[in-house]
């Protein structure tokens, strides 16, 4: 019995260690340069252009540096989003962050005061059009 529950929390981990290194980010964090950022903003649309920004990104989610400010302050900080009509989020591209060759984004979030509530990194599904 004890064999089982050992096999089956080892699967457990395998898999959940699988998954994590699939869609996690992979970068190192950096210390934020917003003029550093908002230069990198063309590069990290290129076709290939490797993890241009994540590890800004990270320092900035990791230490809540966005939480609590109004939207024109993340704007100045940040430059122009990826999005503009969109009022409830800004979406900033990162470049390829993830394993699988998917851009990523930073995803600012804001409540009904244009107020950032949550930020985090997603990959990006594309369609083809």
């Amino acid at each position: 019995m004890i064999a089982r529950i050992t096999v089956a929390f080892i699967l457990i981990v395998a898999i959940g260690g699988i998954y994590l290194n699939f869609t996690t980010p992979h970068a190192k964090e950096q210390l934020f340069d917003s003029d550093l950022w908002i230069n990198l903003n063309g590069e990290s649309m290129l076709s290939d252009p490797g993890c241009v920004r994540g590890g800004m990104a990270l320092s900035l989610i990791r230490n809540d540096r966005l939480i609590g400010l109004h939207n024109t302050e993340v704007l100045a900080l940040l430059g122009d989003t990826k999005d503009p009509n969109s009022s409830t989020e800004f979406r900033y591209s990162l470049g390829q962050c993830h394993w699988d060759w998917k851009h990523s984004s930073m995803v600012v979030r804001f409540n009904a005061s244009d107020i950032v509530t949550d930020t985090f990194i997603e990959a990006e599904e594309f369609t083809e059009n």
